[in-house]
């Protein structure tokens, strides 16, 4: 199961107050915003670290889809989708992808960088599920 916490970094004289912490029970996914996602199979432990995290920094839960508008552009988001990109490329060429969307629904390459293609956004379908996107 997954939470979505929003909070407010504190910087003080001293140190920056964040969201933090994890243990092999819990895993939390940091954004390069003030949100993060957390992961348990047990409710209880996820609130357990949300309670844990200093009072200062304001941790409020947010529904999935807050979440998801919240760390759309982030810099996660995009070298997830950076990696879909190379993935494909790895395989087809700009010029190769622009010649086969050109060509008929039936010819057999089409078909099969379609079906590439279609592998490779399940794989970052996959990455975004695994931090709770």
């Amino acid at each position: 199961m997954f939470k979505y916490i929003k909070y407010t970094k504190v910087e003080t004289e001293f140190t920056v107050l964040e969201f933090r912490g994890q243990n092999d029970d819990v895993k939390v996914n940091h954004f390069n915003t003030d949100v993060v996602s957390i992961e348990a199979e047990s409710e209880s432990d996820i609130d357990e670290l949300i309670a844990s995290q200093p009072s200062e920094i304001g941790c409020e839960e947010i529904t999935h889809t807050e979440f998801r508008e919240l760390v759309n552009s982030s810099l996660q988001l995009a070298r997830i989708r950076n990696v879909v990109a190379d993935k494909v490329a790895q395989r087809y060429t700009i010029s190769n992808e622009i010649a086969l969307s050109r060509s008929d629904n039936a010819d057999p390459k089409k078909i099969a960088y379609e079906e590439y293609v279609n592998e490779c956004i399940a794989y970052g379908i996959g990455l975004k599920l695994a931090i709770g996107y």
